[in-house]
């Protein structure tokens, strides 16, 4: 978080924004709670599991193969359930050399335009991956390995990360719209 975006986010309690927008940002909060808990579940499994795959594989000689599939899917599920969370947090890779150089109107200017982008491709990530996950379930799409999992199962992951980014998105440029800061802080996220 950059030095303006720690001083609006300072300066949230002055900012009196509509209930809705109060009520919205309290229950996008929580369910991103869920969603990390659930990114960190995904991170712990995979790490006991790879911890497992070690010494089964050096110990007893017996290689699990069936892990590396499912710690795959684990990572897929991270990403899926942490990318909404951190972009809420303003933890994503940003421009700060180009944006530190504007002044404070056209920040938001450029922050309504980057959450506007991210958006409408959150849209198409969950409309395309509903899409795609609909069409594997059709034909009967299982993964490739030894698990042999319906693949429309973990397609769709990617329509839930869409609607998450989607309601990520649609939280910060309220939060523009009513004068705050588009990033929630790690303060204002324990309220």
């Amino acid at each position: 978080m950059n030095s303006k975006q720690a001083y609006l986010s300072n300066h949230m309690s002055e900012i009196n924004p509509p209930v809705f927008c109060r009520i919205f940002s309290t229950v996008v909060g929580a369910l991103f709670s869920v969603a990390m808990a659930l990114s960190a579940a995904c991170v712990l499994v995979a790490l006991a599991l790879i911890g497992y795959s070690v010494v089964v594989r050096y110990v007893v000689g017996q290689p699990s193969l069936w892990i590396d599939e499912v710690v795959g899917f684990l990572v897929i599920g991270v990403v899926m359930f942490g990318a909404a969370c951190a972009l809420r947090e303003g933890r994503h890779i940003g421009v700060d050399l180009v944006t530190e150089l504007m002044s404070s109107s056209a920040q938001r200017w450029a922050q309504i335009w980057s959450m506007s982008v991210v958006l409408i491709l959150s849209v198409f990530l969950v409309v395309n991956g509903w899409e795609a996950a609909m069409f594997s379930k059709s034909i009967g799409m299982v993964t490739q390995g030894y698990l042999e999992l319906p693949m429309y199962q973990l397609q769709l992951l990617i329509p839930l990360g869409g609607c998450l980014l989607t309601l990520a998105a649609v939280d910060s440029l309220l939060r523009l719209a009513c004068g705050a800061s588009a990033f929630v802080t790690t303060e204002e996220g324990k309220h």
